[in-house]
């Protein structure tokens, strides 16, 4: 069968007042009432069952009902534990002053059913399968097509009866207006559900209203309800349950996309064929619209898988509140238990532990996290939609999940195609922004792009995809050809530049040496210096520094290491036996310094010292020390920069850049030096500073320290945050390294020029092969979409429109000319079945 008879036992009256009490949480506001929660009980207000209002749509009773007075202090439990409503004003006698109900104006049937074997059309009944307090469901057979179906009436025994001619009548005259809403509501669930056409959604095929009440026909299914199913079975794994609910997911996307809620999900209300165990959802009597912004007056609420903003009635219902009885459903599914009644979880600390926790390593924890998301007790803190929470569960079952995105994609396909359907989508904003969502992830589908533009765009790019993978080719090609010659370039410029400065110093290098062995030299030293001594030898010095510009500083040590004569009087009489090129000197060997900005001189030179021996040619006696000026070095480096795209620079044997165009990278070092090192250069106050900072750049201090052979080398500048190439070369007779830098954009940016220009070109074709493309296309596609339209006219019935002109013969147009005549023979049957039906008689007993 297809509809449970038990769908009405559970269900929870909610009145106005405590609606009224929740609604402020159910909607937008996230701090819970001030008021403390009552009892199901408690929130029941007593009267006549006349008194009472129907819902919306009413909840469908298929059970009998076992309503009592009950203790307001308490509340009855039935099976597992669940809470039943039970109404304080049924079965009570009326007040004195309340008026008796009229008298039947007819006798009544000896029961409320329908006897074995009635006819109702074309129906025959064959037994009662439920009976409750709004209905009763029974199992009948289809005698033109001899097919068992189930067939549901409306009759809500408290305030109707079937009289001796199998009509249906209202109880007294005061219960008329209620059993007539009820009736409309019923039409409306048997309405809503013609509406649906999926697998695993109950199928009404057919609804009619006769003998003053209304039916519903459902279609016959074998099997059981999944609370059933489930107490039979100690444990379902994860695989299982998905592989269950996945489908019955993509039913209930179909139910909302139509701008319908179902609001009562349950484990009674699903059920599980036995054909093929699959699951199909029941009983859409809470169904309602959700456009609808009208509150429920009493709202039905099944306890522990009713959301919050169902027992505010008119709470803001949307996909959320069947998300939320969904999710409750698996969570009884894992855990065996329903969860805690929403309006008891409302406290500071919610009570209802976590599916994650009481499950904790049966099952994945994303899909425990999914159920627990589901249950959330505030909507907005709920998945928004199916595709949401089908994400979430199924995350560790892409399998099924890409199954379902497809259905839910040939869904949305269909909709688009302009059914009702399609025009249900936008009756709200939220389902507005759920088909603009759509449309964007159609976009970056291609196979769901009309096929007028993959023709163009395949056309475009069989023209223009070989210009440009050519002109590609040949910019990369050319590019690294310009690059090796740029590098050699580099590379001589380096050596150039390298060789210059080694002339520099070797020249100095030889006059040092001139110095120390000048006999005047060699002769001041071997006596006890005198002052005309002192003065014979500085006028000697100071016509050698005016002789040679590049000397800075000339000066003779005696072997105490005092300068005992001095082109500079600042530095005469000072002793520098520390200094290294004095100790070195002493020990009878020439010494050339680093770069070094001097503590007296103040400006970067280099230091030259030469020992100065006696008459006997083995013992010193003394040193003669020049400082050559570093300015020549720069002004021959400077000759190699171009701008900021090409840069000199000079690097000692340490790593530290000694000679830069820019000052804020002069005495840095390529990587971080040994604290040896540093230590050492802060004690000599080499560079006058105390600490060497890095640029950290180790391609280039692998070629500037320690090698004898010059190179090129491609690198990405820390400094400039660019790739640049460069060369290097060591500058002869030194531990010095030239090294000279070029942004590789510098000679790219010619090819780059070219390649934009080559661009421009394949555009401006492109835009003219764009519109033929599009022409031609054209032509291809506007056979398709007349089939098309003629698809839809043929939907709707309309014959006069599903015939199309047929103008070629080609593929396309042999298509329409076999469309064309099946829809000849299409028209021809539903004239001879319409002709059958006139003459059986049918279309006079529906109407």
């Amino acid at each position: 069968m297809s509809e449970n008879p038990k769908s009405g036992a559970e269900k929870t009256l909610v009145d106005a007042d405590q609606q009224a009490r929740l609604r402020a949480f159910s909607d937008d506001d996230r701090t819970l009432p001030n008021t403390a929660h009552a009892s199901v009980a408690d929130r029941t207000q007593p009267g006549r069952a006349s008194d009472r209002t129907l819902p919306a749509t009413p909840p469908e009773r298929t059970q009998p009902d076992t309503r009592t007075m009950v203790d307001p202090t308490a509340l009855a439990h039935g099976e597992d534990g669940e809470r039943t409503f039970m109404d304080p004003g049924a079965g009570a006698e009326p007040a004195a002053n309340e008026p008796r109900r009229a008298l039947q104006a007819k006798p009544a049937a000896p029961s409320n059913s329908l006897p074995v074997g009635f006819r109702l059309y074309e129906y025959r009944i064959d037994a009662v399968l439920g009976q409750g307090g709004f209905g009763i469901a029974y199992a009948a057979t289809d005698v033109n097509l001899n097919a068992k179906v189930v067939i549901k009436e409306y009759l809500p025994e408290d305030f109707a009866y079937r009289t001796v001619d199998n009509t249906v009548s209202a109880r007294a005259d005061d219960d008329q207006e209620f059993y007539q809403n009820g009736l409309d509501a019923f039409l409306i669930e048997a309405r809503t559900l013609a509406t649906f056409r999926h697998p695993h959604i109950v199928r009404v095929a057919r609804f009619f209203e006769a003998h003053k009440t209304a039916y519903m026909v459902l279609e016959y299914e074998r099997g059981q309800s999944l609370k059933t199913w489930r107490k039979k079975r100690a444990n379902v794994s994860e695989h299982e349950i998905v592989t269950l609910f996945a489908p019955l997911f993509d039913g209930l996307a179909v139910v909302h996309r139509a701008g319908y809620l179902h609001r009562d999900i349950k484990p009674d209300n699903i059920y599980m064929r036995d054909e093929d165990g699959s699951l199909v959802l029941l009983d859409f009597g809470a169904a309602r619209q959700t456009a609808s912004e009208a509150a429920d007056v009493a709202a039905v609420v099944t306890p522990g898988y009713g959301p919050i903003e169902q027992y505010a009635g008119g709470g803001r219902q949307g996909p959320w509140t069947d998300i939320y009885a969904m999710g409750a459903t698996l969570f009884w599914m894992v855990t065996g238990k329903k969860p805690i009644e929403a309006p008891e979880r409302m406290a500071p600390e919610d009570p209802l532990p976590s599916a994650e926790l009481l499950c904790q390593g049966k099952f994945s924890v994303e899909f425990l996290r999914a159920i627990d998301w589901a249950l959330k007790l505030h909507p907005k803190d709920r998945p928004q939609d199916m595709n949401q929470f089908r994400a979430a569960l199924f995350a560790n079952h892409s399998g099924t999940l890409g199954l379902q995105d497809a259905l839910l994609a040939s869904d949305d396909e269909y909709t688009a195609g302009g059914g009702d359907s399609w025009i249900a989508a936008f009756s709200t904003p939220r389902q507005l922004k759920a088909k603009l969502s759509r449309f964007g992830r159609a976009l970056v589908r291609p196979g769901s792009w009309p096929i007028a533009i993959k023709l163009t765009l395949a056309m475009i790019a069989t023209a223009l995809a070989p210009m440009l993978i050519t002109a590609y080719y040949n910019l990369n090609g050319t590019t690294e050809a310009v690059s090796a010659n740029e590098l050699r370039n580099l590379e001589q410029i380096a050596g150039s530049n390298a060789k210059h400065i080694g002339q520099l110093v070797g020249d100095s290098r030889n006059l040092a040496n001139y110095l120390g062995t000048d006999a005047d030299f060699v002769e001041f030293l071997s006596r006890p210096p005198t002052e005309a001594g002192k003065a014979a030898l500085k006028v000697k010095l100071d016509g050698l520094i005016k002789s040679n510009p590049d000397v800075q500083l000339a000066m003779v040590m005696d072997p105490s290491g005092t300068a005992v004569v001095s082109s500079d009087p600042q530095v005469m009489g000072r002793k520098f036996q520390f200094r290294e090129y004095f100790r070195v000197a002493m020990t009878g060997k020439p010494f050339m310094t680093g770069i070094i900005v001097g503590s007296v001189a103040g400006a970067p030179g280099v230091f030259f010292s030469n020992p100065v021996f006696a008459a006997d040619g083995k013992t010193v006696i003394g040193a003669v020390v020049l400082r050559i000026l570093a300015a020549p070095i720069g002004t021959i480096l400077k000759g190699a920069q171009l701008g900021q795209d090409r840069i000199p620079f000079l690097v000692d044997e340490d790593g530290v850049i000694v000679w830069h165009p820019n000052d804020k990278l002069l005495y840095t070092s390529l990587m971080p030096l040994k604290k040896e090192v540093v230590d050492e250069i802060k004690d000599d106050q080499r560079f006058r500073k105390n600490t060497i900072d890095s640029i950290n750049q180790p391609e280039l201090e692998k070629v500037a320290v320690g090698l004898s052979i010059s190179g090129n080398v491609s690198y990405n500048s820390t400094v400039n945050k660019r790739e640049e190439i460069a060369g290097f070369a060591p500058v002869p007779g030194t531990e010095w390294t030239v090294v000279v830098s070029e942004s590789r954009d510098y000679f790219a940016a010619p090819l780059n020029a070219l390649f934009q220009n080559v661009l421009l070109s394949v555009a401006l074709v492109g835009a003219v092969f764009l519109l033929l493309a599009m022409i031609f296309a054209r032509t291809i596609v506007r056979p398709i979409e007349q089939l098309t339209l003629a698809a839809h006219a043929l939907k709707s019935g309309d014959y006069a429109n599903a015939n199309i002109a047929v103008r070629s013969n080609d593929e396309v147009g042999q298509l329409a000319r076999t469309f064309n005549v099946m829809i000849d023979v299409l028209r021809q049957r539903e004239r001879e079945r319409a002709g059958r039906r006139t003459a059986l008689g049918y279309d006079k007993e529906e109407a």
